[in-house]
């Protein structure tokens, strides 16, 4: 199968060497307090010290199908925290992936894409047949261990949960997703980790919501550094470009795209 089901017509590309986040606004999940996104030395910086969601997303985009991808360095975690990049984000939801601890005080460290209501903070969609089967397991009706299930990994409608290990502090990651209608890829340096199909169509909770959103990336209990943010597709407009110089930020592949027009 092709990486890539659309022909790509434009490249926006934020280096954040200008200083500014004037595309962008921060998006705190379930009312939590407002955390500082601030730009130094080309960087976007932002401390969380617990574990609520703040994600920092591209204003007035409604894309649909897309290939984006960044670079995160975590410089400290706070507890329980994970990295965040997220698409499809509307005012009350988005389709999120995460490296970290996101719910159950998971036993091991987690990479998982799912549905995340903005307003609650809650993960929709697969969560709830998990509490199903902690329901079974205390019922005694058959044996089953959730911390199993984390630990050998399970891939569901709009849910994909396998273990990954924390990212490493002070050192550049490379994160790539592509979303292509129902499919969502996501990759951590070049490696395919999560294939997540969510066919939104039937999830009448949706209300047709999802089908298209900005795009964004966020922290929840960590201080770390994002950079050079890329996003290709067919209404993607055009602007700004990679820097010439290399850097070890940048993942080999990212040759192949065309942000010199």
């Amino acid at each position: 199968m092709s990486l890539c089901q659309f022909s790509i017509s434009g490249t926006y590309v934020d280096t954040f060497e200008d200083r500014r986040l004037s595309d962008w606004k921060d998006v705190n999940v379930n009312d939590s307090r407002p955390v500082n996104w601030k730009v130094s030395n080309g960087e976007v910086h932002v401390e969380s010290k617990d574990n609520n969601t703040r994600i920092l997303v591209l204003k007035d985009t409604e894309w649909t199908n897309y290939e984006v991808e960044l670079s995160v360095m975590p410089l400290k975690r706070h507890g329980h925290g994970h990295i965040v990049l997220a698409s499809r984000v509307t005012l009350t939801r988005a389709i999120v992936f995460t490296i970290g601890d996101i719910f159950w005080n998971a036993p091991i460290p987690i990479a998982t894409g799912t549905i995340l209501n903005l307003e609650n903070g809650k993960l929709e969609g697969t969560p709830l047949q998990f509490a199903k089967i902690r329901n079974l397991q205390n019922g005694n009706k058959f044996q089953v261990k959730l911390d199993d299930i984390v630990r050998i990994g399970v891939d569901l409608q709009c849910n994909n949960i396998h273990p990954y290990p924390f990212l490493k502090l002070h050192e550049w990651t490379h994160l790539k997703l592509m979303v292509s209608g129902d499919l969502f890829m996501f990759w951590i340096n070049e490696t395919l980790v999560l294939n997540t199909k969510c066919n939104l169509a039937h999830l009448a909770f949706l209300k047709g919501d999802l089908v298209t959103g900005s795009i964004g990336f966020g922290i929840a209990g960590y201080t770390a550094l994002f950079d050079n943010f890329v996003v290709s597709g067919e209404e993607v407009p055009n602007r700004g470009r990679l820097p010439v110089r290399p850097q070890e930020k940048l993942g080999l592949t990212w040759g192949k795209l065309k942000v010199g027009r």
